[in-house]
């Protein structure tokens, strides 16, 4: 029996050098092949610029398209779902890794930088651009357009600024021919970007966008530290936003205090989406086709909220996502455990959204469980998608109850439409303390998740994820614009034409990865630091511009000398 322990022990020991050694050769090629994507994106997919004002710089696009020769024939920002989440969530916990593991830092520092002001961009110049758009002129000017500082700081956010100005300079970059004009829609047909015209012209943030936001800033209040950004080069056309950001001691000095300004960010996103008295409440009436409208007028309502997401240069709902439907309400709950969460403020909850219906309602859908006091409950159907729900929850820990774990297994579901593969790592990393308990090397839910994760980011496509299955590396977990938001849309096949993506889950979900199951060792050599960051007026000319009947939305107008 002795010889049979020694045996078995020896086995064992040995198992473990054989497992340790082909998870470090997994995990050194998952690192390279980061690095590939990493230096694809910057290279092919977004325009870094220190030139922080311009308008469509320093946000990813998502999709692109390919003929039988290889060219682009046709970019895309997407939807704004996945742009600012993913790549947020990617520089944050770059930084992180990069800084635990003393490696240089100093670009990705500079990257996500770039990104919060280009967040800043938005909200500054987001009415501007409507106002031009609508043909709304100012009280001191005759010309359409213009900017009230700081009340244009106020949360309300398009999903992007790509603009047709932005593409004719820059089309190059992204390896494409800048295409003809489309007269209706300020653009041209060779790229996409919800800013233009269209079905939904310039369109604004959806309870999705901001809801996943949300979450992308959480990582970045809990993973970076307040930095010295005095060697970083960044250039400002007007005051506006630096005022702001000195306003708030967010930028003082040549310091940044990240975590001042995540505060400040859901402070006007929360501020947008949940309007205090006296803003009209949204009153949910039959007679509107069951539809939720802004209205004085209760009579005849069933239910009315505060939780909507308005246009304020329109004065009326954004065109998708708004709370017309009752879904931001549904959501609210989530929404101001969230920010409650990443500002330690607890001051979010407005209009009975941490009592009575709204709470019931949310944990009831989350856990798909109408529950009725502590004797059981009905069941609700599994097919109910909650992605929302879940990235509400891995960000505020909403269990049933504060001690309850039964979240980490929910977020765990390995169905394969029902993945949302981040959200688990996502909660795991933000409630650290809490979950390490039930989470750790040695416990067979840590242990199985971390072969899981190795073998599917071993999957993907070492020169990127695409619809194309003749390609030796296809394979179909990824081959859609992300499968951490929509982790329906696997297996598509599609050759003419190709689909491309940029593969920013990949990056995300890998980084998420190595945070919580493998922090030490990560290294990314920066042959080429700083060269992804472009001089965008010295190194593209600037395009013709002479339409008169067009808006190339250029640059924002300069700000008028005092």
């Amino acid at each position: 029996m002795k010889y049979i322990s020694i045996h078995k022990v020896l086995y064992i020991i040995f198992s473990l050098v054989i497992c340790s050694v082909v998870y470090g050769q997994s995990q050194g090629d998952l690192n390279e092949k980061y690095i590939t994507y990493r230096n694809r994106l910057l290279s092919e997919w977004m325009l870094v610029s220190p030139d922080v004002e311009q308008f469509g710089t320093n946000i990813p696009a998502v999709d692109r398209q390919i003929d039988e020769n290889g060219n682009v024939t046709w970019f895309s920002w997407s939807d704004g779902n996945s742009n600012f989440n993913h790549w947020l969530g990617i520089l944050s916990t770059e930084y992180r890794l990069l800084k635990n593991n003393n490696n240089d830092y100093q670009e990705t520092l500079s990257l996500l930088l770039y990104s919060m002001i280009a967040l800043e961009r938005l909200d500054l110049y987001s009415e501007y651009l409507l106002r031009t758009y609508h043909n709304i002129k100012g009280s001191d000017s005759d010309k359409p357009g213009f900017i009230n500082y700081p009340e244009d700081m106020n949360g309300f956010l398009l999903r992007d600024d790509v603009t047709l100005g932005f593409w004719m300079q820059y089309h190059d970059h992204f390896r494409s021919e800048p295409g003809n004009i489309q007269d209706t829609k300020d653009g041209t047909e060779t790229y996409v970007s919800v800013f233009k015209r269209g079905a939904i012209p310039k369109q604004g943030m959806s309870q999705d966008n901001i809801i996943y936001l949300l979450q992308s800033l959480a990582l970045v209040k809990y993973l970076v530290d307040d930095e010295d950004v005095s060697n970083i080069e960044v250039n400002f056309i007007n005051n506006y936003i630096p005022e702001y950001l000195k306003s708030k001691d967010i930028w003082v000095d040549n310091t940044v205090y990240f975590g001042k300004w995540i505060d400040d960010i859901v402070d006007r996103l929360l501020n947008h989406i949940n309007p205090k008295y006296p803003s009209q409440k949204i009153v949910l009436k039959p007679k509107n086709n069951f539809r939720a409208r802004p209205s004085k007028n209760h009579l005849a309502g069933i239910i009315s909220s505060r939780w909507y997401i308005l246009n304020p240069v329109t004065n009326d709902l954004v065109a998708e996502g708004n709370g017309e439907d009752m879904g931001v309400w549904l959501n609210s709950y989530g929404i101001a455990e969230a920010a409650n969460f990443i500002t330690g403020k607890n001051i979010y909850h407005n209009d009975g959204s941490d009592k009575g219906l709204s709470k019931y309602a949310f944990k009831s859908i989350l856990f798909k469980d109408l529950r009725f006091l502590r004797f059981g409950g009905i069941p609700l159907p599994d097919g109910l998608d909650d992605y929302m729900l879940r990235a509400l929850a891995s960000v505020a820990d909403i269990n049933w109850n504060k001690k309850s774990y039964d979240l980490l297994y929910l977020l765990g579901d390995k169905r394969k439409v029902w993945t949302y593969e981040h959200n688990p790592l996502v909660l795991v990393l933000l409630h650290k303390d809490k979950y390490k308990k039930v989470y750790e090397p040695g416990i067979d839910s840590y242990e199985n998740d971390m072969k899981y994760y190795i073998e599917l980011l071993g999957t993907a496509p070492l020169s990127g994820p695409s619809t194309d299955y003749r390609r030796p590396e296809y394979h179909p977990y990824w081959s859609s614009s992300s499968r951490l938001n929509w982790p329906k849309n696997q297996g598509r096949k599609d050759i003419s034409p190709v689909w491309e993506f940029a593969g920013m889950d990949y990056m995300f979900l890998y980084n998420l990865y190595r945070l919580v199951f493998e922090s030490e060792n990560y290294n990314i050599t920066f042959e080429n630091i700083n060269k992804s960051i472009k001089n965008t007026y010295k190194e593209y000319p600037v395009p013709e511009m002479d339409r008169t009947d067009l808006e190339y939305f250029y640059l924002p107008p300069k700000q008028k000398e005092n």
